[in-house]
C-alpha cells in the first residue's frame, strides 16, 4: 500500500467527483478501498454528468477531421471566455448594486436597482422565452387601416 498524501486523496475526491468507481480508485492509487470509502465519504458525484456529457462529444467529434475538431474546441473555448467573462463581470455589477441600494433614498434608486438586477440575471441565467420581445407579427401584416368620417357635426 502507498503512502496517502494530501495530493492523492484531493486527486481520489475529484476523480470519484467525476464518476470514477470506488473499486477503480483503490485499485489505481493502490489504497485500500476502505481507505478510499473513507477519502469519498461526503463526497458526492456530481460531476459525473458532465463527463457523460462530454463523452458524447468526444464520440460525436470522432467522425469529424482534425481541423474540424480543432476549430469545434478553439469555438467552444472562445465562447466560454466571454460567457464566463460577462457572469464574473454581472455579479460584480450586482454586488455594487446591492452595496448602493443600502444608501437608497428614494424609490428611483430602489428601481435603479431593479432594472440592474434584472439585466445582471438575464446574463447570468440567460433570458426566458417569455421575456423576449417578438415583433415579427407587427411588421409581417400588411394591413390598411381606413379612417372615414361620415357624419361628423361642428359644434
Amino acid at each position: 500500500m502507498a503512502k496517502i498524501t494530501e495530493q492523492i486523496k484531493d486527486q481520489i475526491r475529484a476523480e470519484y467527483k467525476s464518476g470514477a468507481s470506488k473499486k477503480s480508485l483503490s485499485i489505481k492509487y493502490e489504497v485500500s478501498i476502505g481507505a478510499v470509502f473513507k477519502i469519498c465519504k461526503d463526497v458526492s458525484q456530481e460531476n459525473s454528468e458532465l463527463v457523460k456529457q462530454q463523452v458524447a462529444i468526444n464520440t460525436a467529434l470522432s467522425t469529424q477531421s482534425e481541423t474540424e475538431v480543432k476549430a469545434f474546441h478553439e469555438i467552444v473555448k472562445e465562447q466560454t471566455k466571454h460567457l464566463i467573462f460577462f457572469q464574473n463581470r454581472a455579479l460584480a455589477n450586482q454586488k455594487k448594486a446591492d452595496e448602493l441600494l443600502e444608501y437608497a433614498e428614494d424609490l428611483a434608486d430602489v428601481e435603479a436597482h431593479s432594472r440592474i438586477t434584472a439585466r445582471n440575471k438575464d446574463v447570468v441565467c440567460g433570458k426566458e422565452p417569455s421575456t423576449l420581445i417578438n415583433n415579427t407579427n407587427a411588421q409581417q401584416t400588411n394591413t390598411k387601416i381606413v379612417i372615414e368620417r361620415k357624419g361628423l357635426v361642428d359644434e
